[in-house]
């Protein structure tokens, strides 16, 4: 084989696999959004990764997945029953409205920490406010979603 760019492709198709720490094709495959078959056959040199297939691999292996826990469910009264995985979070009113979006590495203790801050703006939504009160999250959020969020990138494990 001649040595040239596409040559230079498999060589590097082959040390992304190798630095981000798969060991098997199938797995790489998944995490470069490739089919299996060809990933096996740019790993043997058979069939010559372009520099789109590279870029697009080096994307996927980027992404940071998230996974949906809870999509706008009632904020439980047990806040022990949320998961400790790192994520995203989103606190919604009555109506819908987004009142506060965070991350997290721990949801349950982040969740449970900002339920109790107050709300930085001066509100009066029910009657049951004061003119000038700063309520807490707590009073005004009756909805969450949570996303799990794997490991940071730089964890090469966390990729497998």
């Amino acid at each position: 084989m001649a040595r040239g760019r596409k040559s230079k492709n498999v060589d590097f198709m082959k040390t992304l696999m190798d630095v981000f720490g798969y060991t098997n094709a199938s797995s790489f495959a998944k995490a470069c959004g490739k089919k299996t078959s060809n990933m096996s056959r740019y790993l043997r040199g058979t069939l010559q990764p372009g520099n789109s297939v590279l870029k697009t691999a080096m994307t996927h292996l980027g992404e940071w997945p998230v996974q949906p826990l809870s999509e706008l469910q009632p904020i439980p009264s047990k806040i022990n029953s949320l998961p400790t995985a790192p994520g995203l979070y989103f606190l919604f009113d009555s109506g819908g409205k987004v009142l506060y979006l965070g991350k997290a590495t721990n949801l349950r203790t982040e969740v449970c920490q900002t339920l109790h801050r107050t709300v930085p703006v001066s509100i009066r939504l029910s009657p049951h406010l004061k003119k000038n009160s700063y309520p807490t999250l707590k009073t005004l959020a009756t909805h969450m979603s949570l996303y799990a969020v794997r490991e940071p990138l730089n964890n090469s494990s966390a990729m497998r």
